[in-house]
């Protein structure tokens, strides 16, 4: 009883902490701070003491709930603000970083699923679609924190650049706001670049922002049908006739959670919430997505880290370059 007393005391306080380094330091972004927390008390005795069912529980269910509560805020109908151009650039985004991730990692040799983590958080919106994906894919506690430090990188970079690429462009706040909202990883890192552009590009990159973040839904669908492609193949590898397509093997396959969120983004986009709801909502969801990412930071040691070493950087450098150069490309020649 005392150790989980103790336990939900630590939860608690360490995901408030999280949520202030958050809202202090926006560029460094919740997401970080909740793993680096985590991952700092697990070598800590306190550690020790955490009650592991408590741990696991928020572990598993907090970040399927954060992300389904996430769905509530996105809404189709913001896809109509910024256009069928923008939707173009994101999709050419997203493929080529995915690309790029699986081509690189050919020769760095990177597990798997650490490095589609990767291509899909630079292409989409850094933590929330590492949170929202991870766990489709089964993907380990140290590829989560380690791809979402990989985010926190290029982003940090982006701030420092692309400011000074968009003079040398000579880009006026519209394509600047375009470029931060579709080349930066991170949501917070996303609008602050913009934001110490201008104003108006602020206020559109925070659109183009969420346009982006509604891909979460496709490339979660899509992720589905490889993970199901992939079993189907492996468990036909030692039969010679060719098994009929059955609905329910893919169903089965298909975590409860991004049905729930989808359903979510639906009722979003049909019935109309009022800001209040909404505001609760997103507070709700990024308390829960904190808590169980501090808990993911939990399950990470040094060592696990020290054996990723520089690779996933590389990774996640050659993704991010691939998608701001294609950003610029596009941006220049559909808008100009």
């Amino acid at each position: 009883m005392k150790n989980k007393l103790i336990t939900t005391i630590i939860l608690g306080g360490s995901t408030w902490l999280a949520l202030f380094i958050g809202e202090s330091i926006p560029l460094l972004g919740t997401s970080v701070a909740a793993i680096l927390i985590g991952a700092i008390i697990r070598h800590t005795p306190i550690y020790k003491i955490l009650n592991s069912a408590i741990v696991r529980f928020v572990s598993s269910y907090f970040l399927k709930t954060g992300i389904v509560l996430l769905g509530f805020n996105l809404t189709l109908r913001i896809i109509n603000e910024v256009g069928p151009i923008v939707i173009v650039i994101i999709i050419a985004l997203i493929s080529v970083s995915i690309l790029t991730s699986f081509l690189v990692n050919k020769g760095l040799k990177v597990n798997s699923k650490l490095s589609i983590l990767i291509g899909i958080g630079t292409s989409i919106c850094g933590g929330a679609a590492i949170a929202a994906t991870a766990p489709i894919m089964e993907a380990e506690d140290e590829d989560v924190a380690v791809s979402v430090t990989t985010m926190f990188i290029y982003s940090m970079l982006a701030l420092l650049f692309l400011p000074v690429l968009g003079k040398i462009f000579g880009f006026n706040d519209q394509l600047y706001g375009v470029l931060s909202g579709v080349a930066v990883n991170d949501t917070a890192s996303s609008i602050a670049t913009a934001f110490s552009w201008s104003d108006e590009a602020g206020s559109i990159a925070t659109v183009v922002k969420l346009v982006r973040t509604l891909f979460i839904v496709p490339v979660s669908i899509g992720l589905i049908c490889y993970k199901y492609d992939k079993q189907r193949k492996s468990s036909l590898s030692n039969q010679t006739e060719k098994v009929a397509f059955k609905w329910s093997e893919i169903t089965r396959i298909i975590p409860k959670f991004v049905i729930l969120f989808i359903l979510a983004v639906v009722f979003a986009s049909v019935v109309p919430l009022p800001v209040k709801v909404t505001s609760i909502i997103s507070k709700l969801s990024k308390i829960f997505m904190t808590m169980a990412l501090f808990t993911i930071g939990l399950g990470v040691h040094v060592k696990q880290i020290k054996k990723a070493g520089v690779k996933p950087v590389i990774l996640g450098g050659a993704s991010w370059i691939a998608v701001l150069t294609l950003s610029f490309i596009l941006i220049m020649f559909l808008y100009r």
